[in-house]
């Protein structure tokens, strides 16, 4: 049985796939729900890094001749 559906990777398009090739990339969640949003990543993916503000430049020592 084929079933047509859109991933990811290419959104704008329609693919038809068989059942062991939908059952693979939903597992990757790497399929597009029908309603045009992204499915959730699966439970198995990691979390994402967190994000480092960037660091401030800090004044140095009173009477360097660094600016």
């Amino acid at each position: 049985m084929s079933r047509t559906v859109r991933t990811t990777m290419q959104p704008d398009r329609d693919i038809e796939v068989d059942d062991a090739e939908y059952r693979d990339l939903q597992r990757m969640g790497l399929l597009v729900d029908d309603d045009g949003t992204e499915p959730e990543p699966p439970a198995t993916a990691a979390p994402p890094l967190p994000v480092n503000p960037a660091k401030k430049p800090t004044a140095g020592p009173a009477g360097s001749k660094e600016n």
